[in-house]
């Protein structure tokens, strides 16, 4: 019976929609059973009563019929996320719009949502008059790095009796990256790197300096005294001296991600803690014109190559997003990639929650390939773990490197508590006008 009814169900769905992308399904089955039972009593037992009971119920299913095929042709929903970047500590928001275009009202319209931000609800009950739309913003605080999804959803109504359901099913996914924040007040100073005079950074600067390392075309914003005028006659087009900046050394970000040694969870762990530090770093050394580049050896090795700019704030800030401290490589073995990778003249900012010493002889050869060391021990007994970070501190200077040790709770105030990145704040005056006192994007 369950199976036949399923047949059946399947086949007045196609036949009631066509091509539409809505859905119509039913949603109770027993007035069809009363149907079927009330023509039998009215062919097999003429009266009134059935005759007017068959003709009352035979009317109710038609017009719930016709009001869900009318929603289902002018039905549909949008979303839109208002800010395309959140950190933790920030508000997602989203803009909803519920669009009635039928000449029937929608007196329920149900939200059906399958992001899996933490925190972020998103299902909601609205409804929406004939000819009408209806808008809302739906919004939640960040509270957990990572990387997620907003969608996919659906919107379901139907008639005043309950008898069909109607259905949009919306399969677009929207991938969001939810970054760290960026603490402030750290006391803790950067590298100064092992330039040697002759290096080179790769990053050509917009300054003059002493050192022209060639040229490229003219923009509508180089002065004009930076014009190279021999090659321009010579190409018959304007081109410009292009500098190279002096080499201060580029910083390594190097985060111990082996699981093994972490402790803690969720905003107290040390997985956290190091990736606010790693966080609050490469911003103080970007605005400090540094390379920054960042190294977490994970189960998803998370490897970003030093560079300038905002564009690298992002990168690194991604990175620290979806980092996860699972990985099964030691520090030690960490350092031998980094040495690969790294650039004689950088330094290395080294953050582990680790006591053992085993990985010291690897920090000397990083020295002995020119790489500059400071370490960064987070305190294994306030963390709630044992072993002693202070001693490891010991054994580190007497090697001759600088090295310090963060305890739970050190690390400041985020910077997103002062500046509120992710929306807006406004303020109407005494005649109606909205007036905006804080930007997003605003310092």
């Amino acid at each position: 019976m369950s199976v036949r009814w399923a047949r059946w169900s399947g086949w007045l769905q196609r036949t009631l929609l066509g091509d539409s992308e809505a859905r119509i399904a039913l949603r109770l089955r027993l007035p069809f059973l009363w149907l079927v039972a009330l023509l039998l009593a009215a062919l097999l037992l003429p009266d009134r009563i059935w005759t007017t009971l068959l003709v009352g119920l035979a009317g109710l299913l038609l017009v719930g019929f016709v009001w869900a095929r009318t929603l289902a042709r002018g039905l549909a929903a949008a979303r839109q996320l208002r800010f395309g970047w959140v950190s933790v500590g920030d508000r997602l928001e989203e803009e909803f719009v519920l669009t009635n275009r039928s000449g029937l009202p929608a007196l329920w319209v149900e939200i059906r949502d399958e992001t899996n931000v933490p925190g972020y609800q998103v299902g909601a009950v609205r409804a929406v008059g004939s000819d009408d739309t209806a808008r809302w913003r739906q919004s939640s605080v960040c509270n957990r790095r990572g990387q997620y999804h907003l969608g996919p959803w659906a919107i379901e109504s139907g008639d005043p009796f309950g008898l069909f359901r109607v259905s949009r099913r919306y399969d677009a996914r929207q991938e969001i990256i939810i970054h760290p924040p960026i603490h402030t007040s750290l006391p803790i100073p950067l590298p100064p790197g092992r330039s040697d005079g002759r290096a080179r950074t790769r990053e050509r600067n917009w300054q003059a300096a002493s050192n022209a390392a060639g040229v490229r075309e003219y923009h509508s914003l180089d002065p004009y005294h930076w014009i190279h005028w021999p090659t321009s006659a010579r190409r018959d087009s304007l081109y410009v001296r292009q500098f190279e900046r002096d080499a201060a050394g580029d910083i390594w970000l190097v985060l111990d991600a082996q699981a093994a040694v972490q402790l803690g969870e969720g905003p107290a762990g040390t997985e956290e803690q190091a990736v606010l530090l790693a966080a609050a770093l490469a911003a103080r050394a970007l605005n400090e014109t540094r390379g920054v580049g960042l190294a977490a050896f994970a189960r998803q090795p998370q490897l970003v190559p030093p560079a300038l700019g905002a564009g690298q704030q992002w990168n690194v800030l991604r990175a620290l997003a979806l980092l996860r401290a699972d990985g099964e490589i030691d520090l030690g073995r960490a350092l031998q990639e980094l040495g690969d990778v790294a650039r004689r003249g950088s330094a290395a900012i080294i953050i582990t929650p680790t006591a053992d010493a085993a990985w010291l002889p690897q920090l000397a050869q990083l020295s002995r390939r020119g790489l500059e060391s400071h370490v960064l021990l987070l305190d294994r007994p306030s963390f709630g773990g044992e072993g002693s970070s202070e001693a490891l501190r010991a054994a580190i200077a007497l090697l001759g490197y600088r090295c310090q040790v963060v305890r739970r709770g050190e690390i400041g105030r985020p910077l997103i508590e002062e500046e509120h990145h992710g929306f807006w704040e406004f303020k109407v005056t005494g005649t109606g006008r909205a007036v905006a006192v804080r930007r997003p994007f605003e310092r």
